[in-house]
């Protein structure tokens, strides 16, 4: 009786020595069912992943960052200066080229600011100037910025304030690319280099910072003009022309957000000559009456009239 319960006992008691085999028989079918149905897939990120959707330019809107020089601003033909580290590449033939887009982007004038433009007490140069300014007017421009290494000047529609001023006079055959590239090689100790973090210039982009800009008109147009637009006095006729150049501050401590424009040749219900100019409030080139509201901290006439053919 003691033997058939005591074997009793030994069939209930449960064996554990197949469980690690069973362990072993388990992970080896997950292996084997990785292996089967496991494919790899390769994630890739879009490459403007991190990529702004609007290019933000370097002058008035970007505030206090230093210009910095990228290798891929240099094209195959390098400037011969070797000693402006800072240089732009195949900038003689971005010279050359602004020669064509000068007979490309002005139209036949229109009719209308022609004949309005013909009564105009104003020298042929300042003429050409002022209906160039009124044709941006009737022009789809839209405000944003871009860089144009090969050419300077905007190939597209896009301009800040100071393409305002640029593309105008070069219309009227005044380079600023060359002229302020020239100057600021010659006399780079009158410009404000500090505020770009660099001492060379760079022929195609300097000729649109506003405060280099400024700095060229300080230097070689008509000077002692008046800053400050005082309704009653009776010489605003000769003081204030149309065609003549005007440069606002917003920020005493910022020059980045200076903006520039064209005094037009029509005047506000109470006198006060409007100005042509684009920023980024108005979002196209416009007539403006700010004459009275923004502060002027520059206005010149240029060409000067000894310098006009």
């Amino acid at each position: 009786m003691e033997n058939r319960i005591r074997k009793t006992r030994i069939r209930k008691t449960p064996s554990y020595r197949y469980v690690p085999y069973l362990v072993i028989l388990i992970c080896l079918l997950q292996i084997w069912a990785l292996k089967t149905y496991y494919k790899e897939r390769e994630i890739k990120l879009p490459e403007n992943l991190f990529t702004a959707q609007k290019e933000f330019p370097i002058s008035e809107l970007t505030l206090g960052i230093p210009y910095i020089q990228l290798e891929s601003d240099f094209t195959e033909n390098v400037t011969d200066n070797e000693d402006a580290g800072n240089h732009t590449a195949d900038q003689d033939q971005a010279g050359d080229n602004s020669d064509n887009y000068s007979t490309e982007t002005l139209e036949a004038p229109d009719e209308k600011y022609t004949m309005e433009i013909e009564g105009l007490s104003l020298s042929e140069v300042q003429k050409k100037i002022v209906l160039r300014s009124l044709e941006m007017l009737d022009e789809d421009i839209e405000y944003g910025y871009r860089t144009y290494v090969d050419t300077g000047y905007p190939t597209e529609n896009i301009y800040i304030s100071t393409d305002v001023i640029s593309v105008v006079l070069r219309d009227s055959g005044y380079d600023l690319m060359e002229l302020i590239y020239d100057d600021m090689l010659k006399h780079k100790d009158d410009y404000p280099m500090d505020i770009k973090g660099r001492k060379d210039p760079v022929k195609y982009i300097d000729f649109r910072d506003v405060f280099f800009q400024e700095q060229f008109f300080k230097r070689h147009a008509l000077g002692e003009l008046p800053a400050e637009y005082t309704p009653e006095d009776e010489n605003n006729n000769l003081l204030w022309q149309p065609g003549d150049i005007l440069y606002f501050q917003f920020d005493e401590e910022n020059p980045y957000k200076d903006l520039g424009g064209f005094v037009s040749p029509h005047s506000s219900e109470d006198g006060i000559p409007l100005v042509i100019m684009i920023s980024k409030e108005f979002g196209k080139v416009k007539e403006v009456d700010v004459l009275l509201e923004y502060k002027v901290i520059g206005h010149y006439r240029y060409p000067p009239p000894e310098l006009e053919e």
